[in-house]
C-alpha cells in the first residue's frame, strides 16, 4: 500500500492542511461548528409550539458550547495523532536490528549524496559487505548469536568511517556505505580497512570463538550512471564477484572516468 493512500497519515495530512490556514482558522472552524450546531438547535426549537425566540437562542447556545468544545478536542487530537504518525516515519528509518538506518533511509541519502556528485564533479563510491555464511551461523549457534554477530560486525564497521559516510542496512546480511569526497582508490581501501578489521579479531559467543569475515564490493560514481541504480546494480555485481572469488576478500567495478569525456575505462588489478 503506497504512502498517499495509507490510513494512518490521515492525520498528518489534516493538521499540515490546518497549518496551511493557520491557527486563527483553526479557531474559526471549532466556532464555525459551534455556530452551525447551536443555529440548528434554535431552528428546531423555533418549529415546536410556544417557544419564543429568546428561548430558541439560548437553546442554541446551550447547544454550541459542547460543540466548540468537541471541535478543541478534534483538533488536539489530530495533532497528536499527526506527530505521532511523523515519529513512526522517523523511526522507520532506522534499522532495529543493526542499529544503524534501514534501506529506505540510505537510498534517500545516497540518492543526495550521488546527485551531488554527478552535478559538481566530485568523487564518490558505495561499498556493500556481506557478512560470510551468516546463514550458517544462525543455523548452528542460534539466531540470538547471528544477530549478536550482525551487530557486532556494524560496530566494527562503523569504527573505520568518517562521519560524512553513510552507513545502512542494505538488507539481510548486507550492509551498504557511501563514501562521499572518496576517489576509486580511496574507496578499495576503505573496503580493505573494513575487511581486515571485522576478520582481525575472533567473536566471542558464550564459550565459542567465532572467526567471521565479509566480501566487499565496490564501485565509484561515474559519468556512466544515469541514475544511483545504475551504482548499486555495478557494486553488486562487484560483490558477487568477492564472492564467487571465495569471500573475505574486496572487488571492485572496472574505473570509468568520472565525467563525459572519450577516456578508456581501466579495471584494478
Amino acid at each position: 500500500m503506497g504512502m498517499r493512500n495509507h490510513p494512518g497519515h490521515w492525520p498528518l495530512r489534516l493538521s499540515r492542511a490546518l497549518e496551511h490556514l493557520g491557527w486563527p482558522s483553526a479557531r474559526g472552524f471549532q466556532l464555525g461548528l459551534a455556530l452551525v450546531v447551536g443555529a440548528i438547535v434554535a431552528g428546531v426549537l423555533l418549529t415546536l409550539d410556544h417557544v419564543s425566540w429568546t428561548a430558541a437562542v439560548l437553546g442554541g447556545v446551550v447547544a454550541a458550547v459542547p460543540a466548540l468544545l468537541t471541535g478543541h478536542v478534534a483538533l488536539n487530537l489530530a495533532r497528536a495523532l499527526a506527530q505521532s504518525s511523523e515519529q513512526r516515519e522517523l523511526l522507520s528509518l532506522d534499522d532495529e536490528l543493526a542499529g544503524v538506518g534501514n534501506r529506505r533511509q540510505f537510498l534517500r541519502l545516497a540518492e543526495r549524496d550521488w546527485a551531488r556528485c554527478r552535478r559538481y564533479g566530485d568523487d564518490g563510491a558505495m561499498l556493500l559487505i556481506d557478512i560470510d555464511y551468516l546463514r550458517r551461523i544462525n543455523e548452528t549457534m542460534g539466531q540470538r548469536c547471528g544477530d549478536a554477530v550482525l551487530l557486532e560486525v556494524t560496530r566494527r564497521v562503523s569504527a573505520t568511517l568518517r562521519q560524512s559516510d553513510v552507513l545502512a542496512r542494505f538488507g539481510g546480511a548486507v550492509l551498504a556505505v557511501f563514501l562521499p569526497h572518496t576517489d576509486p582508490l580511496g574507496a578499495l581501501d576503505a573496503a580493505e580497512r573494513i575487511r581486515q578489521q571485522v576478520a582481525s579479531t575472533p567473536f566471542r559467543w558464550d564459550k565459542a570463538h567465532l572467526v567471521v569475515t565479509v566480501s566487499v564490493g565496490v564501485a565509484h560514481v561515474h559519468a556512466g550512471q544515469l541514475a544511483l541504480e545504475g551504482l548499486i546494480q555495478e557494486v553488486e555485481a562487484a560483490l558477487h564477484a568477492a564472492k564467487d572469488a571465495g569471500r573475505n576478500c574486496v572487488r571492485a567495478a572496472p574505473i570509468q572516468p568520472r565525467q563525459s569525456d572519450p577516456s578508456k575505462s581501466v579495471t584494478p588489478g
